[in-house]
């Protein structure tokens, strides 16, 4: 029997294989394709992914195969790109199309101090057909089962019993002879499976429904390679949105951003194309003559070469499961299996692997009970997966569905543009706010530089992407008399776009550059589940009286300060402790306990380290600390 079945060789799948392989448990993988995805789907990385892919030993890797930053620091917004631009750069061609206006993004220009201030690393551009080779070549170097990666081993059926899952799969492989298919159909077994099948199958198997809105909008994406660089005025933007007055609008017209290889030529460049499905597409069907004539329409390159590699009918839901774990326990949803969230902020794969670093170390610890006792109280314990991170999918559902909904309100609006217009009243919008000379366009220009606040919930949200938090592991209820530090406004909304590092438990211990060993590292480095062997780390500058905390459970990590530069604040500020204290944090990075000082909750602590961590984590029981 298997330790651990993933069902699902996606990203998400992938990274589960990776984080298991990183603590030694055995496992297998099975994948229904012969590869991986032939479709770029997501591309945006953010902080808190790449740290976790860092404390894998795989940033470098995905850096390789990533794009340039200076490609990717802006997004914009432009009518076509049919601007007069001719495939020499020399300014012959015949266009019309005009910029409407370029903004910052995703930590670059003037966003570049405070994501750097934020992490030690930034947010990444690899788009999933680049990344996905990455992760399944490491999985497969890496795994601890021989066979641990199975592809063309589609799952048809699961069954949970008491104490383990029994799940059907039919096995493919070509004939020796004839080259035909040969088909095996095997019943595995495993105690523990994780679904990252996308929601294909095991969900609906098990009865597990997901809750929200569903088909918001029918959206068509094509993966092309064309030379489009050489008409694109500027080299530093990811995505370009295109605004046609006469289609109605932003999203109605479509939008576009370039997917590698890296480094890109003219000749090797790839991008995808999307959009919105007009209604009179949506009755006549959308086939590839029809996406080609529409990118035509929208790019107005004249005489553009364009290689039409796939295309991809989607639509936008805003979905998240009920349970994350089903009735009997023995089955976890991870990734699109559990939540499917529009990909307007990018948060979609990045909440996946979060989802699986926070459950591969639960994992780990449970998969170690000592006694039967013990196994039924962390198999109990693992309710905390989905206690933890099921908020938080339903607050990215909805956040990354209002940005959807106010990119097309906001943008659109501002322009005086709207799809109940006439298509000449949309033109003559759009044309006075270009007109830089016509004092009627000053109001619109104005829309449009407010509309820059409202924007940045979706270009530059450094709260959200770094700034989430676990309320449920705040057992002293630090969090709920300060706002959480300040990552909560007056009325209880999250700051999306500002971060505000804090040190309160269920919070990311605050990155900060320190020496180890005469190294300069960061402070998320040295917290990240560190040879994999699923202790809590304890970080302070003082390794007294600390090291008494030094156990099973617990690793003690003296760090050397950096004084801080102009305007920093230091390694005890920047925790809310004092200079001898110390925090205490969770294989996955996240907070467990600060110590101000050595305080009497330290003096309970000393006396049984093991037993202190334990009721910390819930594994004993949450109580208040204070109380133990």
């Amino acid at each position: 029997m298997h330790q651990i079945l993933i069902i699902g060789g996606g990203p998400t799948g992938l990274t589960t294989s990776l984080s298991l392989s990183h603590q030694s448990i055995p496992h297998t993988l099975l994948e229904k394709h012969p590869s991986t995805s032939i479709f770029p789907k997501a591309v945006g990385l953010n902080a808190r992914t790449i740290e976790y892919f860092r404390s894998l030993g795989l940033q470098n890797d995905i850096l390789n195969v990533s794009a340039p930053p200076e490609t990717v620091s802006q997004t914009c917004w432009y009518t076509s790109l049919g601007l007069g631009v001719g495939p020499d750069g020399n300014g012959t061609g015949t266009g019309t199309g005009r910029e409407v206006f370029t903004r910052d993004a995703w930590g670059g220009g003037r966003y570049k101090g405070v994501y750097g201030r934020a992490s030690p690393v930034g947010y990444t551009i690899c788009p999933q057909i680049r990344l996905e080779p990455v992760l399944l070549g490491r999985a497969r170097a890496r795994g601890v089962s021989p066979g641990g990666v199975r592809n063309c081993a589609e799952v048809t059926g699961v069954e949970e019993l008491d104490d383990r899952v029994r799940v059907r799969v039919r096995y493919t492989s070509p004939s020796d002879n004839d080259g035909k298919e040969e088909e095996e159909e095997v019943v595995e077994e495993a105690r523990y499976v994780i679904a990252a099948d996308g929601g294909r199958l095991v969900a609906d198997t098990l009865g597990i429904k997901m809750q929200g809105e569903r088909d918001i909008a029918s959206m068509v994406s094509a993966h092309i390679r064309a030379p489009i660089s050489r008409y694109h005025p500027n080299p530093h933007a990811l995505i370009t949105w295109f605004i046609d007055p006469e289609l109605g609008g932003s999203i109605r017209t479509g939008f576009m951003y370039h997917v590698g290889p890296y480094p890109s030529t003219s000749e090797t460049e790839e991008w995808i194309f999307a959009c919105a499905l007009l209604p009179h597409e949506k009755a006549s069907g959308f086939d590839e003559s029809a996406m080609l004539e529409r990118l035509h329409r929208t790019l107005k390159i004249p005489g553009l070469n364009v290689e039409l590699k796939s295309i991809s009918h989607w639509n936008i839901n805003a979905v998240v499961a009920e349970r994350y774990r089903s009735k009997g326990g023995r089955v976890f949803l991870v990734g699109d299996a559990a939540h499917r969230i529009p990909p307007w902020g990018a948060l979609g794969l990045n909440t996946g692997v979060q989802d699986v670093q926070n459950l591969a170390w639960k994992l780990g610890i449970a998969l170690n009970a000592r006694d039967e006792r013990e196994q039924k109280k962390l198999h109990e314990w693992l309710d905390t997966y989905e206690e933890e991170r099921k908020p938080l999918a339903h607050q990215v559902a909805h956040t990354s569905l209002s940005d959807f909904r106010q990119h097309t309100l906001v943008v659109d609006r501002a322009l005086g543009i709207s799809p109940d217009a006439s298509p000449e009243d949309n033109v003559r919008s759009l044309q006075v706010y270009l007109d830089k000379m016509n004092p009627d366009g000053d109001e619109l220009r104005t829309n449009i530089a407010n509309a820059q606040r409202i924007l940045g919930r979706e270009f530059s949200a450094l709260g959200f992407e770094v700034g989430w938090f676990y309320p449920s592991c705040d057992v002293d209820n630090e969090g709920a008399r300060t706002r959480h530090g300040g990552q909560l406004t007056e009325d209880g909304e999250f700051d999306i776009t500002t971060y505000h590092p804090s040190a309160i438990p269920g919070h990311h211990l605050p990155h900060a550059w320190v020496l180890k060993e005469g190294v300069r590292v960061s402070t998320r480095d040295l917290v990240m589940n560190p040879g994999g062997k699923n202790q809590c780390v304890l970080v302070t500058t003082a390794a007294q009286p600390w090291m008494a905390l030094q156990s099973d459970w617990v690793h003690v990590e003296v760090a050397v300060e950096i004084p801080p530069g102009p305007g920093e604040v230091d390694w005890a500020g920047l925790n809310g402790i004092e200079k001898n204290g110390a925090v205490l944090v969770r294989p996955d990075g996240v907070v467990l306990w600060r110590f101000k000082e050595p305080d009497g909750v330290f003096e309970k602590a000393r006396e049984d380290p093991g037993r202190f961590v334990r009721r910390l984590l819930g594994i004993d029981g949450r109580d208040r600390v204070v109380k133990m």
